[in-house]
């Protein structure tokens, strides 16, 4: 295992950045193509549904007709690794297939911990931080990708994801400074509506800030699950939790904001949807260390604090190695809005691997 996070540069239409994910990594393409007919296999009981199918069928008129740069980018994935286009959308799909199961077939590996935190006054930026708790088979397929589009008008993205999956697949930053990340809430409240990867790299894509990414998401339908945490280069920082039929829930945060895997909205906690798996029951415990740490904090915590902090493993720590039934931590991120760049981990941020990316790649240590 190399020291960094291994980076590709996209450039042009969604079609071709997404076929560019093969070509620039045909070594890797067995195992992607691994990843999605085994996380299919494993969602084969709940796609015998025909309700199932039938949500999935809308999901990808609607991704079609609402999000055609999505659609195209994961066309351009399904092409450049040689799966149909339907399975590969079936496999993003998958943690809202497995919650609309009754009763889910297994235990969710999915998790993370997230939070965003104001550097100091209005337009000194934010830091927004996530330890990506994930399928360890996608350790090996984590890249750094830097995106950039014509169609864009000089926007670009910066975006740590796997390979197979579309833009923003677990968090990202665009040029005028705004960050997305996002973290798994199993919950029974879906439906037709945005999936949060796609709405996660159209936020990017569209927005410039909190502001207005708030905006965007209030503005659209929603297929349920999961919370985004955001933040600016004028410092504004919110948290998001998602439900289809429930509003979306947000909190313009004062100071900072966090987020691990329950629901913390009132309206959205009558479905929440805890499966009894490691990841649910320290989702409390974790959020609760985090909300501490910041708390207990007189100004916002540096890099190296942040390092620390999302490095923690006592109790419901946050830094999670990998164990039977349990997810592990495959990276953080601390996103400096201020600054444009990314610090990321090459595996668990005890491990102390770190490496720096702006806009135009790698940065020196």
């Amino acid at each position: 295992m190399t020291d960094s996070v291994p980076w590709m540069r996209l450039q042009g239409s969604a079609l071709a950045r997404g076929q560019q994910q093969a070509a620039r990594q045909p070594g890797l393409a067995p195992q992607v193509r691994q990843a999605v007919n085994d996380r299919l296999a494993s969602l084969a009981p709940a796609l015998a549904r025909p309700a199932t199918q039938a949500w999935l069928r809308a999901q990808s008129e609607l991704l079609q007709n609402q999000d055609p740069q999505g659609f195209d980018e994961s066309a351009g994935i399904a092409e450049g690794f040689d799966i149909a286009h339907d399975a590969l959308l079936t496999y993003l799909h998958g943690n809202v297939v497995v919650d609309m199961a009754a009763p889910p077939p297994q235990p969710e590996a999915d998790g993370c911990t997230a939070w965003a935190q104001a550097l100091g006054q209005p337009g000194e930026g934010a830091r927004v931080v996530k330890n990506r708790d994930y399928r360890g088979e996608h350790g090996r397929l984590q890249h750094v990708f830097l995106h950039h589009d014509p169609a864009w008008g000089g926007r670009r993205l910066l975006c740590l994801g796997s390979l197979g999956s579309p833009g923003a697949f677990s968090s990202g930053m665009n040029s005028d400074g705004l960050v997305v990340v996002d973290t798994q809430i199993s919950t029974r409240d879906h439906g037709r509506g945005w999936l949060r990867y796609f709405l996660m790299t159209a936020l990017l894509r569209e927005c410039a800030d909190v502001p207005a990414a708030l905006a965007f998401i209030e503005s659209v339908s929603h297929a349920g699950g999961g919370s985004l945490v955001l933040g600016d280069h004028q410092g504004r920082i919110a948290s998001v939790e998602l439900g289809h039929r429930q509003r979306p829930a947000i909190v313009r945060g004062q100071g900072w904001v966090a987020h691990t895997n329950h629901c913390l909205d009132a309206a959205h906690v009558p479905g929440y949807l805890s499966n009894g798996d490691d990841l649910a029951e320290s989702s409390t415990g974790r959020l609760a260390l985090i909300e501490g740490a910041l708390a207990a904090q007189p100004g916002a915590l540096s890099t190296e604090q942040a390092q620390a902090l999302m490095s923690r493993h006592e109790a419901s720590g946050v830094c999670r190695h990998p164990e039977p039934g349990r997810a592990g931590t495959l990276s953080c991120v601390i996103y400096n809005t201020q600054r444009r760049e990314l610090t990321v981990s090459h595996g668990p941020p005890c491990e102390g691997r770190w490496s720096r990316f702006g806009l135009d790649g790698p940065l020196r240590a």
